[in-house]
């Protein structure tokens, strides 16, 4: 176990191989690769006629001249990794191994023929004049093949199709070559590509393996943290890199454990392990591993770029967002110390972070799978908030209640509601086998709600009349709004507008599936629905509930820099002039805070 880096099942499988015995198994669980020992028998056997061409083949002198040459590989470090050439050509494969119909057969399980389209039972090479990269699984097996065009052909990688003994979203490229060839692996880096890390290997960073064309996921995190207590992963420094890195970020956070680490080391832009090694040497890439980046400030630095504001409400968005993260991870210790960090980054207690990332909880029994309610809720309290399940998923808040109904919050609701069977938009009846076997034109019955909010009333004209949303405009600070329902909004409005000639069926059929989806529903099948369908003039009402918001904006921001300057910097005459148009504004819409006129009535 320690001498091959091998876990104990996989020890005692090598040993009784060795003196010629059977592993004793459970009966109904038999070993995947013994149930499969003629598909790797073929494979082994296509590695060893790859590398045979690379040392005998007429057309060798361009393959070795690609690897030196282009590449600077040694013989040395080409032997270590198995590597070999693929001629080109459409059968010299299946004529250098034995002509059998079993072995073809075999060779098709295993990924490397295709059949021909016209001729069933008749196969034609997968890998043609290409370089190959034998992938191994962690006891040396061979399991399928990677193939590197030697120019710009299309595509450039081409990788072993998923077979029995080969699942690539579980497998890394090169690891059973850094258990071999690494004297303490404590520490693996994780790349993205078999050159890089060939590449890093022949240069003395023997501890590198690389995901076989997807994204590092929490299976290959887990797989290492079997081996390793160290992780790093390695990614380029632009944008692609960055989004790569996030995805790794979400992998590791769902299956960190103590004593264990992932950092995250960024190149510099055009550079690859592969290119930034050749140029600087084996001592500043170390250096440059030692200086990467923690799990946590990649987390928090994340939570950052998600903000769309620069004041409280950006920060607590950040501290909702961070918390999403942390909330993903298993009881560990990093996980009480992720939530510390963030406590003295936000200013806000870790129990009220617990509270925010928590999702409102709602009666499902028996429910209506849009409404969220239930035939035995007849003349009972209903849930605590109004929307449907999904309609304000990841969105945390707290039940609030206001005079007013545009202020864009939740409303509590203390009234019975009954279910009201008023025909909908669609002017059919919602009935009780609504939505049986999915029909998606049938929506359900829905209880007897209070009137919809101003912008709940603007969204529901721009579903029922799309082509409004190109004859308005909606400013960006309203866009960036982090209230939930001003969010869907923005999403209908920015749908719309840049899809002019689709309507809301088109916006439901790509919206299938996502958080809002069950949101527009909730708004066409609402007993207000069908009286918005029948409005002329729903271009002004939109554009009056937009006028609203964004005064209502202004209103807001006016107020909390003139609360927080307090009562002496207040008496300036810049002060004076925006209180007073404040207080216009209040007057105008009627909304006149009387709190504020007590607080300072001499300045006004």
């Amino acid at each position: 176990m320690e001498h091959d880096h091998l876990d104990f099942v996989e020890s005692i499988e090598v040993l009784a191989k060795e003196a010629g015995l059977e592993v004793p198994r459970e009966q109904g669980a038999p070993d995947r690769y013994e149930q499969n020992a003629g598909l790797l028998k073929v494979l082994t056997e296509s590695a060893t006629f790859f590398q045979n061409q690379l040392i005998t083949h007429p057309d060798k002198a361009r393959a070795k001249s690609y690897l030196s040459e282009n590449r600077g590989l040694s013989g040395q470090i080409a032997k270590v990794f198995g590597l070999g050439f693929a001629p080109s050509g459409w059968d010299n494969l299946i004529k250098g191994l034995d002509q059998k119909a079993e072995t073809q057969e075999h060779l098709f399980q295993a990924g490397m023929l295709i059949e021909k389209k016209d001729q069933a039972g008749h196969f034609y090479d997968r890998f043609r004049d290409r370089i190959m990269f034998p992938i191994r699984d962690s006891r040396g097996r061979v399991i399928a093949f990677g193939g590197r065009a030697f120019g710009d052909e299309k595509p450039k990688y081409l990788n072993s199709p998923e077979t029995p003994v080969f699942h690539k979203s579980q497998e890394l490229y090169g690891l059973y070559e850094a258990k071999q060839n690494t004297l303490n692996l404590d520490h693996i880096i994780v790349v993205e590509g078999y050159m890089d890390v060939i590449v890093l290997a022949q240069h003395g960073v023997t501890n590198s393996v690389a995901t076989l064309g997807t994204s590092v996921n929490s299976q290959h995190i887990q797989k290492l943290f079997k081996l390793v207590n160290k992780i790093t992963l390695c990614f380029d420094g632009d944008k692609a890199g960055r989004s790569a890195a996030i995805r790794g970020l979400e992998a590791s956070l769902s299956v960190m454990q103590d004593s264990k680490q992932v950092r995250f080391l960024f190149l510099p832009d055009g550079e690859d392990p592969d290119s930034l090694i050749r140029k600087e040497g084996k001592d500043d890439f170390l250096n440059r591993l030692d200086d990467s980046s923690s799990m946590a400030h990649v987390l928090f630095d994340h939570a950052r770029q998600e903000v769309s504001l620069a004041d409280e409400e950006g920060e607590a968005q950040f501290a909702q967002n961070a918390m999403k993260h942390i909330q993903s991870m298993p009881d560990c210790t990093l996980k009480s110390i992720l939530i510390k960090q963030l406590t003295e980054q936000s200013g806000i207690n870790a129990e009220s972070l617990a509270i925010t990332s928590k999702k409102p909880q709602y009666n499902t029994a028996q429910s209506d799978p849009v409404s969220g309610y239930s035939e035995s809720d007849h003349n009972e309290i209903p849930p605590q908030y109004d929307e449907p399940p999904g309609y304000y998923d990841d969105i945390a808040y707290e039940p609030y209640s206001s005079g007013h109904e545009d202020s864009g919050q939740f409303k509590k609701n203390t009234k019975p509601n009954t279910f009201s069977h008023k025909k909908g938009f669609s002017g059919k009846s919602f009935g009780k086998k609504a939505f049986e076997n999915n029909d998606p034109f049938n929506l359900p019955k829905m209880p007897s709600l209070t009137p919809l909010s101003q912008i709940d009333n603007a969204t529901l004209c721009l579903l029922l009349h799309p082509h409004v949303a190109k004859e308005i405009d909606v400013s960006d600070p309203l866009l960036r709004q982090p209230d939930p329902k001003i969010q869907l909004f923005s999403k209908v409005w920015r749908y719309f507008n840049k899809h002019s000639g689709k309507n809301t069926g088109h916006l439901l059929g790509n919206w299938h599936g996502n958080e809002n989806y069950n949101a527009i529903l909730f708004l066409l099948n609402h007993p207000d629905a069908h009286t918005k369908s029948k409005i002329s003039n729903a271009k002004q009402e939109v554009k009056d509930v937009i006028e609203r918001m964004e005064d209502g904006l202004g209103r807001n921001a006016s107020s909390q820099r003139l609360k927080n300057q307090g009562n002496e910097t207040i008496k300036d005459n810049d002060s004076r002039t925006e209180l007073r148009q404040w207080m216009e504004q209040m007057r105008k819409k009627s909304v006149l805070n009387q709190q504020f006129l007590c607080i300072y009535p001499e300045e006004i």
